[in-house]
């Protein structure tokens, strides 16, 4: 049985009310959707009480949610959402604009560098690096290399055609190449940072 029709039997036993289906969904993805909403705030409290809020908001709705066979994408979907609510009406108070909330792709390296044990000036550099990009880039590389996202799901959660993810996602691997190549860092070294092949 594939992973999509999985998904679906799932998502509509839970739609049904199954307590069974909730758990399964609960437990496979709270971990995923905890660690991007950490790339959003630090306010782990804040986090946890969104994911819960999501999930109670589901659960009302039962049968009259849209139907779906990447359960995954459509939490993160849903966080997202409920996340970018958030800071754009404490934005309305601080009378800032911002595309996306600060996305921060950084910590997320650095915390699988320290777990390896990598060198101080390592984790500087790479960190330098991964600055540079904008906010968007390092939410589009998390989302596709992190959560396992295609091109065109990104392009439906950001509401923007599948080309400018490509381009984004193109220029954002182009600078992180160049400029962890001209820190002579081998290639090795760069996949393994970024879990991805450049």
């Amino acid at each position: 049985m594939s992973e999509k029709l999985k998904n679906q039997i799932v998502w509509d036993e839970f739609r049904k009310g199954s307590k069974m289906a909730l758990e399964t969904i609960y437990e496979d993805n709270y971990s995923s959707l905890y660690h991007y909403g950490q790339k959003f705030t630090q306010d782990n409290d804040l986090i946890k009480d969104l994911i819960h809020e999501l999930f109670i908001e589901l659960i009302d709705s039962g049968l009259s949610l849209s139907r779906t066979d990447n359960i995954r994408y459509y939490l993160l979907k849903s966080l997202r959402n409920k996340l970018l609510r958030l800071f754009s009406e404490k934005l309305k108070f601080t009378n800032k604009l911002t595309e996306s909330a600060d996305f921060n792709l950084v910590d997320s390296i650095e915390s699988q560098l320290i777990k390896n044990e990598v060198e101080e000036q390592l984790r500087n550099q790479v960190t330098t690096v991964l600055k540079k990009l904008s906010a968007k880039q390092q939410e589009i590389i998390y989302l596709r290399f992190y959560s396992d996202l295609s091109y065109q799901e990104i392009a439906t959660l950001f509401d923007v055609n599948i080309q400018t993810v490509r381009n984004l996602m193109s220029r954002a691997m182009n600078s992180l190449k160049e400029d962890l190549q001209s820190k002579n860092m081998t290639k090795h070294l760069i996949l393994f940072i970024l879990n991805c092949s450049i």
